[in-house]
This record gives structure tokens, sequence and C-alpha cells, in this order.
């Protein structure tokens, strides 16, 4: 007789947290002298691993697709920005402001258009990404521009005046490995095989009486207010004091999908995966365009979409589980061959 699934022990489920912290605490480490210049982009990486977390659990958990999350990441900042720089008010306020816009946004939005399925859902994200942008864009601040400058920098306890970039990025992925750790323990839990019996047949779920509209909602509102949070947490540590509509714009709706995707949509580790790999290429891009004296824009372009595509045709559940079975087959040859 089949036994059920036994829960996952707290010391195997909080190992993947522990470890990303470590692998943080080390980067002093690694960032230093001539490296020291990617500290802020280990900063941006923890920024879009929150956004991330949100996205995988949405898509590669429930089966939602969305190509406009940009507008819940761009909202959180803007709102944020605005209530801090412009009307004056305790960085505290913009943060609930800037977390209560995206909930509000994601809430709003997902009562109509998570009756849609498929392309039409996909379709409909992309427009709600497009109308923020547009909206936010036709804003007035600097110069007839949307752009904020001056921002103030958080701050806590003076840690970011002391530690410099360094103590952004720990800052910026102690709330990173938070999310993390919460999505974890969410998809291990009852609600966690809740959201996959939606992704894998919504009729059956129902059945079984779990609303899976219900669901959907929840998760689409959850990914939102973490999207707007790191939205925040962009505008007041990795900005530099300066805000444009660029983490409005459809390219970083794309990118965030497709770090989703290349990690692999059925994993939380997946998707952190992917913003290592994304981030990590781009850079690399980066720096063999400067040496060589070339501008790298469109083959940076390039190189994601024949790696999306090589990640469709050879491991289309991602880069992570692709790996592993490379990893088990080698395994395996070397035993059979011994």
């Amino acid at each position: 007789m089949k036994k059920f699934p036994q829960p996952m022990s707290y010391a195997r489920l909080y190992r993947g947290p522990l470890v990303l912290a470590i692998m943080v605490a080390a980067l002093p480490l690694l960032m230093r002298g001539q490296f020291e210049y990617l500290l802020p982009l280990a900063q941006l990486a923890g920024v879009y691993a929150i956004i991330v977390v949100g996205l995988t659990l949405l898509m590669g958990f429930t089966g939602q697709v969305s190509l406009g999350h940009a507008a819940f990441y761009g909202l959180g900042a803007y709102a944020s920005a605005i209530a801090v720089s412009q009307f004056h008010l305790p960085m505290w306020l913009g943060l609930v402001l800037s977390i209560a816009s995206g909930g509000l946004l994601a809430f709003i939005t997902g009562f109509w258009i998570l009756r849609l399925k498929g392309h039409y859902l996909a379709l409909a994200t992309l427009c709600i990404g497009i109308i923020t942008h547009e909206i936010i864009n036709s804003l007035s601040f600097a110069e007839g521009t949307a752009e904020i400058y001056g921002m103030p920098q958080m701050d806590p306890f003076g840690l970011l005046s002391r530690g410099g970039d360094l103590a952004g990025v720990y800052l910026v992925w102690f709330f990173a490995i938070i999310a993390v750790t919460w999505a974890v323990h969410l998809t291990e839990s009852p609600a966690g095989r809740a959201l996959k019996a939606v992704h894998g047949d919504e009729d059956a779920a129902e059945s079984l009486g779990i609303s899976a509209f219900g669901v959907k909602l929840k998760v689409f509102v959850a990914s939102g207010i973490l999207a707007a949070f790191a939205g925040f947490l962009y505008a007041f540590v990795c900005s530099g004091g300066s805000l444009t509509t660029e983490p409005l714009e459809l390219k970083v709706s794309v990118t965030l999908v497709t770090m989703v995707v290349i990690g692999g949509m059925g994993s939380v580790w997946g998707g952190i995966a992917g913003v290592l790999v994304m981030l990590g290429l781009r850079e690399a891009i980066n720096t063999l365009g400067a040496n060589v004296g070339i501008d790298t824009a469109r083959y940076e372009e390039l190189a994601f979409g024949l790696i999306l595509v090589l990640i469709m045709i050879f491991s289309r559940d991602g880069l992570l589980p692709g790996i592993r079975r490379s990893f088990g087959r080698v395994t395996r040859l070397i035993g059979d061959r011994q």
C-alpha cells in the first residue's frame, strides 16, 4: 500500500536558506579590491530575488503567467519615492504605501484578469504593465519628466553610512532570505499543496474543496506585494538617490519571467539560480563589450534569447532540474562502469 508523503523535517527545510545566508555573509571575501564594483550588482540581485520568489509561486506553483510584474515593482518604487521625496513623509510610511499600492493593484486587477487563462491571461498582465508604465511616465517631477532626484537613502541604525555598498547588500539580502524562507515553507505546507493542485487541474482541486480562484488571487496579491516591496528597496537602497521609469519597462517584466523559466518554474531555488545566471551573464557580456569597445545591448538580448531557446529545447523544466538529471546520469554511468 502506498504511503502518504511525510512532511519535510525542519533541518532539511531550512538548510537551503541557511546555506544562502552563509554565501551572502562570505561576499566580502569575494567582492573586494578590483571586484568591489560588483557590490551594486549584488544589491540588484537581492531585489530581483524577492520579486522572482513571488513570481515563481505564481507561475511555477500556481500555473498563472504574468508578463507585467514590472508594474508592481515600479509602482512600489514610485509610491514610496513620491511619498518621501515629494510629500516629505517618514520612510516607514513610504514603505506602507509601497506595499499597499502593490497589493491593491494586484487585488483589483487580479480579481478580473485571473478569470482568464492561457494566452489571454498573459496578454492581460502585459496590458497592466504597459498601462502602469504610461500613467507613471506621464507624471511630471524633475524638469517635466517622471524622474525623481535627491531621494534620501534607507539607512537603519546608520549601517549604510558606515558600511557603504556592502551594508546595502546585506540589507537587501536579509529581506531576500526572509522571502525565500517563507516561500520554501509555504511550498511544503498544505497551502503549497493546494497551489500545486490548482496548477495540475483546477476542476479536480475544486472537487476537493479548494477555491481555485481564491488561491490564484491570494498568490497574485502576495507576488504583487513582494514586487512592490522590492521596488521600495530599489528606490532607497540601489537607485543612488535618483529614480527613473526603468523598473516599469517591458524588458524588466520579460527579464523576470526569463529568470523564473531559466532556473526552473517548479522550484524556489530555481528562481534564485535564474537571477544569478541572468545578472552574471549580463555583467560578463558588458565587461567583454567594454574591453573590445562595442555596444553590447543588442548582443545581451540575443544571448538571453538563445539561452531561453536552449533551455526550452533541452530542459523545459529549467536549469537546475536539467543539471540534476545530468549529474544523475553521469553518476549512474560511473557506477555501471565500476
